[in-house]
């Protein structure tokens, strides 16, 4: 910044059609010969060669100025790949760094997250201050059915709202600036989220009225993220009408919202217009994964409930310190065995007993073959002859007959 009037605005990309379209008094095109002009296709490498390339027109660019605001949409290969260099040169001419930067969306995909996630880390080592903006967040500022012209267009007036707020806090005035390094003490923290509210309002209810705009934003989620700030800018601007009754409410209504062991840095300041209206800027930082930490539930959702057991009728219950017998801690808690003089008798041996006594099962008989009765048949003219006895057999008796009794 030159001056306390304006800024001076310089437009630097690597792809040269980008540039035509911007309405800024400088424009610079880096890496002419790695990229010719084409951008450097989502390498931030690419972006790094073209820095490299074009090193001596950014430490002019940034030279002789006390001030920058370094803006940057991170996770491309130009801004991802430039914008650390040019913190860097611009750190080491003397100025006074502050880095706005918005992070992809994430369905953008990894590699663009993960990109994003690396230069804003080379940033901050560069930047005395950073203040990154989630593009997930900042789609908040819109309705859901609200067109993408108007949501990109309402981010970007969030953006130049937060650049214009933050110079017209290191401007200072009366009758109570706030200093740049309170600014820096409360925006320091590497890459931390950043925490950004502004309102402004006009009539009666004036105070009130740009304090809840203020904390309305999703920035802020109605003021509930300035509970995870360690530090933050409260800055109260007005016209001369503006009373210390209203700087006290306002107040009141923000450090509600702020840990007790936060650091508050207040300032006020009057307009010479006595029509201009009361305004409230929120500068703050927070760090995401403390608050993811916060709110993590003491059990995973996705983590099975314990088996509740079910009483047992028959175990006994716990003794509480109410039916607990006393202790004698004259005695010792384990006393030895004594040795017993004779062998103690061993116990019967159990026999099971079958609770279901099975019924008596008769022996089955072997069943015998019954012998036919034959009833004898006339010899005829044999009947007076003697029957024919050979070794005790009557041989005139049947063969099967003779032998029936000898296979049994």
């Amino acid at each position: 910044m030159s001056g306390a009037a304006g800024a001076d605005v310089v437009v630097m990309n690597t792809d040269g059609q980008s540039l035509t379209s911007s309405i800024a008094s400088q424009k610079l095109t880096l890496g002419p010969k790695v990229t010719r002009g084409l951008g450097a296709g989502g390498d931030p490498e690419v972006g790094y060669q073209a820095a490299q390339e074009s090193l001596s027109e950014i430490r002019d660019a940034v030279k002789d100025v006390d001030l920058i605001f370094l803006c940057a949409g991170l996770g491309g290969g130009t801004a991802s790949g430039i914008a650390p260099v040019v913190a860097e040169m611009a750190r080491e001419s003397g100025a006074t760094v502050f880095s706005l930067v918005t992070t992809p969306f994430s369905f953008e995909g990894r590699r663009r997250n993960a990109q994003a996630s690396e230069a804003l880390t080379a940033l901050a080592n560069q930047s005395h201050a950073v203040l990154h903006f989630e593009n997930d967040r900042m789609a908040e500022l819109t309705g859901p059915r609200a067109g993408i012209e108007e949501t990109f267009a309402v981010a970007d007036e969030t953006l130049i709202s937060c650049v214009t707020s933050l110079a017209a806090i290191l401007q200072g005035g009366v009758p109570m600036p706030v200093g740049l390094a309170d600014l820096l003490c409360a925006l320091g923290g590497g890459s931390a989220r950043a925490l950004f509210g502004h309102g402004a309002a006009t009539g009666d209810n004036r105070a009130h009225e740009a304090l809840e705009a203020a904390l309305r934003g999703p920035l802020l989620d109605r003021g509930r993220l300035l509970n995870e700030s360690h530090a933050i800018v409260a800055h109260l601007s007005g016209p001369a009408s503006f009373s210390f009754a209203e700087v006290a409410a306002i107040m009141r209504g923000i450090t509600k919202h702020v840990a007790d062991s936060a650091s508050v840095f207040f300032g006020v300041t009057t307009a010479s217009d006595p029509a201009a209206p009361v305004q409230v800027t929120i500068l703050g930082n927070y760090d995401r994964q403390s608050v993811e930490e916060a709110e993590a539930p003491v059990r995973s959702r996705t983590e099975a409930p314990a088996p509740t057991e079910k009483p047992d009728p028959k175990r006994r219950p716990a003794p509480t310190p109410e039916s607990a017998p006393a202790v004698d801690e004259s005695k010792p808690l384990f006393p030895e065995p004594a040795e017993p003089d004779e062998k103690p008798a061993l116990a019967p041996r159990a026999v099971p007993v079958d609770p279901k006594p099975r019924p008596k099962i008769k022996p089955v008989a072997k069943p015998k073959q019954e012998t036919l009765q034959f009833e004898s048949v006339a010899r005829g003219r044999f009947e007076k002859s003697e029957p024919t006895i050979v070794e005790g057999e009557d041989l005139d008796v049947p063969t099967f007959l003779r032998m029936r009794g000898k296979t049994d």
